[in-house]
């Protein structure tokens, strides 16, 4: 070999390598941002889940066994302040025990979320904050400290476990539904 093609297997060999660095360096990037929505995607799914079983529920205690009139609401929907669970102390499974709307008022949960696949990122443990409170018919993003025939939940759900980097924003998913109870008479 002589000294110029030395030079050409040397020049090949740095140019390969800086290559090679800034391609693992675009890769490291684009994983990230993978993970990222991964992680968004699974919140997403838990909080969907959460609002398919709440719908499933009565809108109140006091509806899951009769029907509440209008001129009534007073007397028998929870007060605001009351709302959430009938049941205290709430525990894991207290979840399954639910048999109306507002028993997620003040409720938090951990979520286990293994993955489908082994090269799948976003594995780990979600937390979900629950709130739920009235709000006005025609305005569901207005709180109201009066029993109306509309509740609103809120979900936050972030994942908790493994924890971000230092310095890392934690990426949270905030949803909300509302449900109304309407009767024909």
């Amino acid at each position: 070999m002589t000294t110029g093609q030395t030079i050409l297997a040397m020049g090949a060999l740095v140019l390969l390598t800086t290559i090679m660095l800034n391609f693992y360096r675009i890769f490291s990037h684009s994983w990230d941002t993978v993970d990222g929505t991964q992680m968004g995607i699974d919140a997403t799914t838990i909080a969907t889940s959460i609002f398919e079983m709440a719908h499933g529920l009565a809108f109140d205690a006091a509806t899951d066994t009769m029907t509440v009139r209008v001129d009534n609401k007073d007397q028998w929907l929870t007060a605001p302040a009351s709302l959430g669970p009938e049941t205290f102390p709430i525990i894991e499974d207290t979840l399954t025990k639910f048999n109306d709307f507002d028993d997620f008022n003040l409720y938090s949960s951990n979520y286990n979320n293994p993955p489908l696949r082994i090269d799948a990122g976003a594995n780990g443990i979600y937390k979900a904050d629950f709130h739920v409170y009235y709000v006005q018919p025609d305005d569901v993003n207005v709180q109201v400290w009066e029993r109306t025939f509309t509740k609103r939940m809120d979900i936050e759900v972030w994942r908790s476990e493994p924890p971000p980097p230092a310095g890392a924003d934690i990426d949270t998913v905030r949803m909300f539904t509302v449900m109304g109870y309407f009767t024909f008479q």
